[in-house]
């Protein structure tokens, strides 16, 4: 057996632990997320970790838009975003 059939099992494993059952809302994701944009925008930016902070706060951003969330409604100021079920099922 190769080495990527014995990973594939833990990718689809891993991949249904970040989905968000529908109409359910992603906690864990969020509370990730909220994580990682603090460590991203109040890191130094020469700090390796603050890269792979921001790294991972946007994938986590693609994930949740994926899902069919929004980050703030269109209008508001940045300090005014928050993450909310896209309107009209509508992704970002």
């Amino acid at each position: 057996m190769t080495l990527p059939l014995l990973v594939l099992p833990l990718l689809v494993a891993a991949q249904a632990a970040w989905a968000a059952p529908a109409g359910r809302e992603p906690t864990a994701l969020l509370r990730d997320w909220a994580a990682l944009n603090s460590a991203c925008r109040g890191g130094r930016g020469d700090d390796p970790r603050t890269q792979e902070a921001c790294t991972r706060r946007d994938a986590l951003d693609r994930r949740l838009a994926a899902a069919g969330w929004c980050y703030g409604r269109p209008g508001e100021a940045g300090y005014q975003r928050t993450w909310q079920r896209c309107a009209g099922g509508a992704a970002r």
